[in-house]
């Protein structure tokens, strides 16, 4: 019993390092600005999805409001690095488009 107290212990702390990152951004991982960074993550995920251009994606999260830092256009993908607006402050993340844009991943980062 006290192996498993203490996988689940330690992966609840791994977790609410990047709550959105792994896909669990709610309640006790997450906290309010988690949620704005994931409402945003969201937008990103559909603008990708939507668009059919890997090129076109960078300015199209420009004109959701979203501010891109770099981005960068390579055969079948497209790295970004977007700053994100939550009640605390700001924070940044690193954004792979993968192929049709159906695989999106990201990971928290400093800004």
């Amino acid at each position: 019993m006290a192996p498993a107290v203490l996988v689940l212990a330690l992966t609840g702390r791994v977790v609410s390092t990047d709550p959105v990152g792994y896909g669990v951004p709610f309640w006790p991982f997450a906290n309010g600005n988690d949620r704005v960074e994931h409402r945003v993550m969201d937008q990103v995920t559909s603008v990708a999805r939507t668009l059919r251009r890997l090129d076109a994606v960078p300015s199209a999260l420009v004109a959701q409001g979203i501010e891109v830092l770099d981005a960068r256009v390579g055969a079948g993908a497209v790295w970004l690095r977007l700053r994100v607006r939550v009640p605390d402050g700001t924070r940044c993340r690193e954004v792979s488009v993968l192929g049709d844009g159906v695989q999106v991943h990201s990971r928290r980062v400093d800004c």
